[in-house]
């Protein structure tokens, strides 16, 4: 009589293996893309959290007297790439009196590897948007303000500017000093106008209109904007302040 019991136990040794390569077959196609992409949301909301510091640090090096402010921070899952004013392709023109202030901020961008995530920190601004997408959405606002009573608009400016191109991935010290600053006051009956050049290849122009827009300002062509009349202005103050990065 012929035994059959090993044959029993290698198709059962089969029949388990071949469960066993079908689960690890159904993880891998649907469970590792759902992981890679868990894996990209967390790496984009901790360059948010740390752009916001960023944007911070720069504000007490502007508005606290600080000298120099350093921020050691992990770009996972991207790079981080700083852009000098004078090759930044977004523009700010401010018009008065007739008198046109031109302003090209520069930026920090931090662009996802594993996804379309870009953010952006521009002119004391921190936006994100997705590379194949048109809109934007601001996460942190700059410092602009109407101060009613007198009639005021204030508007603050910040420049970055690098020696060199810089781009970093993995862990990164973002070395910051305060180059210079300037005030300038001027007075007017005139509306005041802000016109945003848009950088083609990191469209911002969403985030910036609706900042615009909920400031008090009103949309009169694409990318342009008057101050409303029925907030008289009589005084409009620029302060610009050079932010010069020293490396990452």
């Amino acid at each position: 009589m012929i035994n059959e019991k090993a044959v029993s136990e290698a198709i059962g040794f089969i029949l388990i293996l071949g469960l066993v390569l079908t689960g690890i077959g159904l993880v891998t196609l649907y469970g590792y893309p759902v992981l890679v992409k868990e894996q990209s949301n967390a790496d984009v909301r901790n360059m948010e959290r740390a752009m916001i510091v960023i944007q911070n640090d720069m504000k007490s090096l502007c508005f606290k007297n600080v000298p120099y402010k350093e921020t050691t921070l992990q770009v996972s899952g991207g790079t981080l790439e700083v852009i000098d004013s004078d090759n930044s392709n977004s523009a700010f023109t401010i018009t008065h009196d007739g008198l046109d202030i031109p302003f090209s901020p520069g930026a920090l961008i931090y662009r996802s590897d594993r996804g379309t995530e870009v953010i952006t920190l521009e002119n004391g601004a921190v936006m994100t948007r997705q590379a194949d997408a048109t809109g934007s959405a601001m996460l942190a606002e700059p410092r602009w303000f109407y101060d009613g009573p007198t009639k005021t608009f204030v508007v603050y400016l910040m420049n970055i500017t690098a020696d060199e191109r810089m781009a970093k991935s993995g862990m990164a010290t973002v070395r910051m000093s305060l180059a210079s600053t300037a005030s300038q006051p001027y007075t007017g009956s005139d509306p005041i106008k802000v016109t945003y050049t848009r950088d083609a290849d990191n469209d911002l122009s969403v985030a910036w209109e609706n900042y615009l827009t909920a400031l008090g300002m009103l949309k009169t062509d694409p990318n342009k904007y008057e101050w409303d009349i029925n907030k008289p202005v009589e005084k409009l103050v620029i302060k610009e302040y050079k932010i010069r990065i020293l490396g990452i």
